[in-house]
């Protein structure tokens, strides 16, 4: 397996982590202080605080209607990436799957965050934006760990019938 796509994994993991960390602190010291401006307050068209305050900015604006539990998407995040990092390295098969399933789930909520950001919020937002990287990034990196599994399987499954053909 390759350390380096290893490497690559984990180091986007923390990075989302970090950065899904600070979102959660811009949001709930914006809840307290309505003077606060945040390091990405650019302009009021560039500004996180304002997307990160907004109804998308807790339970991506759609747990509200199914449960009363509504975390800010920020702490969603840091949980999310502690799972990427905790299934990593993936030596099973299943949990590289379920890795990579993660990863692409990730990426159609970003996609659905950035239409809301674009179109509906119509800011932007560099903490948002970088999350999305991130997200992509983990999705590549998944993918190429979920490859290297698999093919590690089909050449162990092969040597494991070669040497049982040999044997009859």
């Amino acid at each position: 397996m390759c350390a380096t796509t290893f490497r690559r994994f984990r180091a986007s993991c923390l990075v989302g982590m970090l950065l899904s960390a600070y979102a959660t602190y811009v949001e709930l010291r914006a809840e307290k202080d309505a003077s606060y401006v945040a390091m990405c307050d650019l302009s009021p068209k560039v500004s996180c605080t304002a997307v990160f305050t907004s109804s998308y900015g807790r339970g991506f604006g759609l747990t509200k209607y199914l449960t009363s539990w509504n975390p800010p998407n920020g702490v969603l995040g840091v949980a999310f990436y502690i799972l990427l990092l905790l299934l990593t390295p993936p030596r099973h098969h299943l949990l590289s799957l379920l890795q990579l399933l993660l990863c692409f789930v990730s990426n159609l909520l970003s996609v659905y965050l950035a239409y809301l950001l674009y179109f509906v919020l119509e800011d932007l937002c560099v903490v948002c934006v970088s999350i999305y990287v991130v997200n992509f990034v983990c999705l590549l990196e998944s993918w190429k760990i979920y490859k290297q599994i698999w093919c590690n399987n089909v050449k162990a499954h092969s040597k494991m019938q070669n040497g049982s053909n040999k044997n009859n």
